[in-house]
């Protein structure tokens, strides 16, 4: 019977040690690591989206926005489509270096060249397919812990701008990355004034089957168009 412990025990304890590290946290390199290894893989993705925009004078939040999101990286270009849906449909499409806002209630599209104001524009897509590097040379980063999100586990990563540009924008953005998918499911995306918008993404499906014309906004010709085209 000792033979039979003896024999055992190694493998016990090999057993016991395994469910310690899929339990361990991880460090802010082994979360930046596992999110730039699912960005190589990462082509496309769509998300059921929340919003709310936080007033700190107020200390309140607004009634919030609810809708869909998407993205695609094609041919070297990056596509961005954010669909609301309630209260008040809006659509925003970036697509080859331009926006569209289009409001049907008040029927009118703003078109605009991106230019200077990528940065501000793409703010969704920090986390989705960003390689370390990149962020690493924009951003200091830090681990601020881990969360629960929805009944999810998340690791809470700081993002603080180094371009004065962009911290004009946003004095400080948060991710709360999903332990499983590794892409954001929430985002904080702070002014300098302490006020921000704080965005979810839910029932995230990864690489599911999009093309640039799912990013074309089929505007009614009854809609006047304002901006640079």
């Amino acid at each position: 019977m000792k033979r039979q412990l003896d024999w055992l025990t190694p493998l016990i304890m090999a057993v016991l040690a395994a469910g310690s590290l899929q339990g361990a946290s991880l460090t802010l390199d082994q979360v930046l690591a596992r999110m730039e290894q699912q960005g190589d893989t990462l082509r496309s993705l769509e998300a059921d989206l929340t919003q709310r925009k936080w007033t700190d004078i107020l200390q309140e939040f607004d009634q919030g926005e609810s809708g869909r999101f998407q993205f695609l990286k094609a041919s070297g270009e990056v596509y961005l489509r954010k669909d609301i849906q309630r209260p008040q449909p809006n659509f925003l499409v970036i697509r080859k270096g331009e926006v569209i806002f289009y409001q049907p209630a008040i029927k009118q599209a703003q078109r605009h060249q991106l230019g200077e104001n990528k940065d501000k524009a793409e703010f969704l897509l920090l986390g989705f397919g960003t390689s370390r590097e990149a962020l690493q040379e924009a951003y200091r980063i830090a681990l601020l812990g881990e969360e629960e999100v929805d009944g999810r586990h998340t690791y809470v990563v700081e993002l603080t701008p180094r371009s004065e540009r962009v911290s004009a924008f946003f004095s400080k953005i948060v991710l709360w990355i999903d332990s499983q998918l590794w892409v954001p499911i929430q985002q904080k995306l702070v002014e300098p004034t302490e006020d921000y918008l704080l965005v979810g993404f839910r029932n995230v499906r990864l690489n599911p089957k999009l093309s640039p014309q799912d990013f074309e906004l089929k505007i009614p010709k009854d809609v006047k168009v304002v901006g640079s085209g």
